[in-house]
């Protein structure tokens, strides 16, 4: 803020808000622009001039912010104020922006607004990724590393979650849906009625990880990211940065991913057919009328699948996903 418009706050904070007198500051005469401290300090703010023919005030978007039509001297202005003793400091900086802008020539409107965005860009928190989208993305990004191991070409195509398809995977005719679990039981969390639903014509199989801290071994979210990187061939590079982008993976967010994961046990494999326990829209469809299975809509429920499927090495699992090919080969 620039100190020529308003006064230190720190003379403001001792002559006005301690002592709790009333003070009208003047900026401006034509159009009018002050600030202003009500009697015992009970609201802070800011009034600027404008026309009689100007839109009323609308209402305040901000929980701790004021606007209103008053006036003042026989004349309309928009007042900006605080009741929050606590904010004081903080927006008397606020109202010595808008000030200044509107001493330039601004709107008063305009210049709040800008400068509400100004700080709430300066505030904003950065967008990364919650602990369980974390655990999420390392067991889809696990199993795009087995299909690069298995030598399956073009295996960053198959990765068709990060595009809104129905599943996180499809290869040929075999759709994959990726869930990981850090507890001691194969428990994963299905979100709605499709997620366990396959497409129509493919076979759907649950991938089942169990993942956990590895305290200094394991790795990171971004070392994974890091050593797809190196096994990917250049030309399927950029969509694998377009995918894993669209994932909500940030480059500049990596510091935020310092957790280290390991496999717990070896990757299940589990063909989505009788006997997995599944909601999707057929089951629900038989339920009685009285239950309006019509009107249920977004389903989320967790299921066990402890002891179901085929681990990673076996000839079901392998007659499905082929086996790691020897790198010396």
């Amino acid at each position: 803020m620039n100190t020529t418009t308003l006064p230190p706050w720190e003379d403001i904070q001792r002559d006005y808000i301690d002592t709790g007198l009333p003070h009208r500051l003047v900026l401006r005469s034509v159009p009018g622009v002050h600030a202003f401290t009500d009697v015992g300090a009970a609201r802070l703010g800011a009034r600027f001039e404008i026309p009689a023919s100007a839109a009323p005030a609308p209402p305040s978007a901000l929980e701790q912010i004021t606007l209103s039509d008053v006036s003042v001297d026989g004349r309309r202005h928009l007042e900006v104020a605080t009741t929050s003793p606590a904010l004081f400091d903080s927006f008397y900086r606020l109202i010595g922006q808008v000030s200044e802008a509107v001493l330039k020539g601004g709107s008063p409107q305009a210049a709040l607004s800008e400068s509400v965005a100004l700080w709430e860009s300066l505030l904003e928190r950065t967008a990364v990724l919650s602990e369980e989208r974390q655990a999420g993305l390392f067991g889809e990004l696990l199993f795009l590393e087995r299909l690069i191991g298995a030598g399956i070409p073009d295996a960053v195509a198959t990765w068709v979650g990060p595009d809104r398809q129905a599943h996180d995977f499809r290869r040929g005719d075999d759709e994959f849906e990726v869930k990981t679990t850090g507890g001691q039981l194969r428990i994963h969390r299905i979100n709605g009625q499709g997620q366990l639903n396959p497409s129509v014509g493919c076979r759907l199989f649950l991938v089942s990880m169990q993942t956990g801290d590895a305290g200094s071994g394991g790795r990171t979210l971004p070392d994974l990211v890091d050593d797809l990187r190196a096994a990917i061939e250049c030309e399927h590079r950029q969509s694998f940065e377009a995918r894993l982008h669209a994932s909500g993976f940030v480059e500049r967010h990596r510091a935020h991913y310092g957790r280290r994961r390991r496999l717990r046990s070896e990757i299940t494999l589990i063909p989505v057919e009788d006997g997995v326990p599944r909601l999707v829209p057929g089951a629900l469809a038989t339920l009685p009328a009285r239950f309006a299975p019509e009107r249920i809509g977004k389903v989320v429920y967790d299921i066990d699948v402890t002891g179901l499927g085929h681990i990673d090495g076996s000839p079901e699992f392998l007659a499905v996903v082929p086996p790691v090919q020897d790198a010396s080969s």
